[in-house]
């Protein structure tokens, strides 16, 4: 009997928070430990890591953030229901308070995570290759990013999701 053959896909995600840990993960990636990684489109270095994974053929998802830094969308030039005052993203446990509160315009999450797709799509020239959630913002309710495949998300046409 033959067994099935199995590989194991590692992600490192928060590939574009900053230079250094961005560094890290191409050396794990080129070492063979990391098989892909998920992209942070609103993070610092978020340009920079787009061009190492160009570079050295990283397979790159898109890992999809409504809790920290800046948004990407609509919701940078006007108030939201996704930021503080400031203008930042409420957080890990901001976000998920207003979201349990029934705060959180889910309209609004939709524009933020269609605007992250449209920047990682201009970084890389091309769709992600998953989709994951910083701080697995993706399984909260009303937030999940599902397999199109499967019945919709927020993401018609893209190949593939994970949770």
């Amino acid at each position: 009997m033959a067994w099935p053959r199995v590989r194991l896909v590692v992600t490192a995600d928060d590939f574009g928070y900053c230079p250094r840990r961005d560094k890290g993960i191409v050396e794990a990636f080129l070492a063979g430990t990391v098989t892909s990684v998920s992209l942070l489109v609103n993070g610092t270095a978020a340009e920079s890591a787009a061009e190492l994974a160009r570079r050295h053929s990283i397979p790159t998802g898109l890992h999809a953030n409504l809790t920290e830094g800046r948004p990407v969308g609509p919701a940078r030039h006007h108030a939201s229901s996704l930021l503080s005052p400031e203008g930042f993203f409420l957080g890990k446990m901001g976000f998920r308070e207003a979201l349990t509160a029934g705060d959180v315009a889910l309209p609004q999450v939709r524009e933020e995570l269609e605007a992250q797709l449209s920047r990682f799509r201009e970084l890389l020239g091309r769709s992600p290759t998953h989709v994951d959630g910083h701080q697995h913002v993706h399984v909260l309710p009303g937030t999940r990013i599902e397999e199109p495949r499967l019945g919709g998300g927020f993401f018609p046409g893209l190949v593939g999701g994970r949770c």
